[in-house]
């Protein structure tokens, strides 16, 4: 014989293959648990080491727009990264001068900011959060189409604006000429649009996503969403090319801050949809309809099409009537957005659920 045979105790058998494979199954079960652990020490050994630097943040509104800002807050993403978040509310254009007079350390308007730019001022955009519109064009219960929509009144929030820009986009998809067919008329933000709407005093407006929401619940008519029409960035980090410069690291990781908070908001619509109705002061079913509505718009890593882009550039040359300005390649920085993707790329596929 070459060999013999050796039968092992079935009871004996079934201990080996228990304690084997149990403690298999456990060290998966564990992943969850280490994955919070590091994370927590993330937290831990980020936060209290090293006094948390104040940054301060301009924001042309109070909405929708700034989910991925407003989870990131919340999250305590910004805190992880070392940084303590002031989010002010400041006109665009204000919020462009107060950026280059060093009196804030990033601005959130993306059209102001990237007016400035091509213009030739000093200032940089290096991240985009709303890559298209969160922008739905709401009518009055007996609109029921866009040929009823001529003759009529359209409210925008000023002429030449975002949201008029917005509005002859959603006119000519319908087949309504906006310079014949309807009247133009400045009616301000998208609440007072909503105001003048209810009252009759205009037919019909492009309104944020949440206000469409509660309109909707009133009995108005949704027209079209113009997210689901253009690829038009809305909302997005600026800086000046000095503080790139000068403090680049911070800017990084308000940026890798700023999409962990799009990361989340996409993928846990439960508790997204908690904050926007806490942050928004509306009712659940009003949230969750903004979040459908919106959630599509989010960029989750920065980045804008160069189709989206140059579209963006050659709306705010016309707007601002700016014959030439700077290329596109001194206006747009994404070299830090390349560095957090190559940065994402090194973590385990298993520990990016954790969004570390």
């Amino acid at each position: 014989m070459f060999f013999t045979s050796r039968r092992i105790p079935v009871r004996a058998n079934s201990l080996w293959i228990t304690r084997r494979f149990g403690l298999a199954r456990r060290a998966f079960a564990m992943r969850p648990i280490l994955a919070k652990t590091i994370v927590l020490g993330f937290i831990l050994f980020a936060s209290p080491a090293v006094t948390a630097e104040q940054v301060d943040v301009a924001t042309p509104v109070r909405g929708l727009i700034e989910l991925p800002i407003v989870v990131a807050m919340r999250n305590r993403y910004f805190a992880t990264e070392g940084l303590e978040i002031r989010k002010i509310q400041i006109e665009p254009e204000v919020a462009v001068k107060a950026l280059v007079a060093e009196q804030v350390d990033f601005s959130l308007a993306w059209d102001a900011s990237l007016g400035a730019a091509i213009s030739g001022g000093p200032i940089k955009l290096v991240a985009a959060t709303a890559a298209r519109p969160l922008h739905v064009l709401m009518s009055r219960p007996e609109i029921r189409s866009g040929k009823d929509l001529k003759g009529k009144t359209l409210g925008v929030d000023e002429l030449f604006g975002t949201t008029d820009y917005l509005s002859r986009v959603a006119m000519r998809y319908l087949g309504v000429d906006p310079d014949k067919d309807v009247n133009i008329v400045e009616t301000g933000s998208s609440a007072l649009r909503f105001i003048e709407l209810r009252a009759g005093s205009i037919h019909a407006a492009v309104i944020d996503a949440a206000t469409a929401a509660r309109a909707e619940e009133e009995g108005f008519k949704r027209l079209v969403h113009l997210g689901d029409i253009i690829d038009l960035p809305v909302f997005g980090v600026a800086v000046t090319a000095k503080k790139l410069a000068a403090r680049r690291e911070q800017v990084k990781k308000f940026i890798r801050a700023t999409l962990r908070g799009a990361r989340f908001a996409k993928q846990n619509r439960t508790d997204s949809v908690r904050i926007i109705q806490s942050y928004l002061k509306i009712t659940s079913s009003q949230a969750a309809k903004a979040y459908v509505a919106a959630v599509g718009a989010f960029t989750d890593d920065g980045f804008v099409s160069e189709r989206a882009l140059a579209l963006s550039v050659r709306r705010i040359r016309e707007k601002d009537q700016i014959a030439a300005g700077a290329d596109l390649a001194k206006v747009v920085d994404r070299t830090l957005l390349r560095e957090i993707m190559a940065d994402r790329r090194k973590i385990p596929s298993w520990l990016k659920q954790y969004d570390l």
